[in-house]
């Protein structure tokens, strides 16, 4: 885990100005590689299914209606620069896979870069991780435990933390890095025994 992490930064480093944090080509590939590297999505109702999915088409909507030629343009670019492949089926799927230089490109949202947006106001909810990862995956758990730290979560218990920012896309991440996003459960919570001490703890 330690060599795959060195060498997902190094290769974040290395193609930084290749392609940039949050920018739409990067939102896309990142939320595909979340749903598995593969994502089957409907077209004729893209608010359903999977929540990567609906992650992922969120940007294409205006006006609450969604703008599938846009999409399937962005695409076809993705397609031509070899980063995945799709195909249309005739009753409204769009199948989508990464390809392997894909799957390097969406790492590049590089964990070290990993940071919660904590300019926004407080929405009066607590997120809550709590997680029960095996031993035999000790390395990752002490990997995803040490990030949430480095994310400035606050640990309640030695395998239970807290924020009050908005997370869930990046605890789809950390999950799918390491391998452990079955093992996570993430809670909103609206309030809890001793939340003012927390709410000093964070300046909220």
């Amino acid at each position: 885990m330690a060599c795959y992490l060195r060498n997902l930064i190094y290769f974040g480093k290395g193609m930084k100005r290749e392609l940039k944090r949050n920018s739409k080509i990067h939102r896309l590939l990142k939320n595909i590689f979340l749903g598995g590297g593969i994502l089957l999505i409907s077209l004729a109702s893209p608010t359903a299914g999977h929540k990567i999915a609906s992650i992922l088409l969120a940007s294409y909507f205006r006006n609450r209606r969604f703008e599938k030629d846009r999409f399937l343009r962005d695409l076809k670019n993705l397609q031509k620069r070899e980063l995945l492949s799709f195909r249309e089926f005739e009753n409204g799927h769009v199948e989508i896979k990464l390809s392997a230089r894909g799957k390097e490109k969406a790492l590049f949202y590089n964990i070290d870069d990993l940071k919660l947006d904590t300019k926004k106001p407080w929405d009066k909810k607590w997120r809550l991780v709590i997680f029960d990862i095996p031993h035999s995956f000790k390395k990752a758990r002490d990997a995803f435990r040490e990030k949430l730290k480095d994310l400035h979560f606050y640990q309640l218990q030695r395998s239970v933390f807290l924020s009050p920012y908005q997370c869930s896309e990046e605890i789809e991440f950390l999950g799918a890095i390491f391998k452990v996003r079955h093992c996570v459960l993430l809670l909103e919570v609206s309030r809890f025994e001793g939340e003012e001490k927390l709410r000093h703890h964070f300046g909220i």
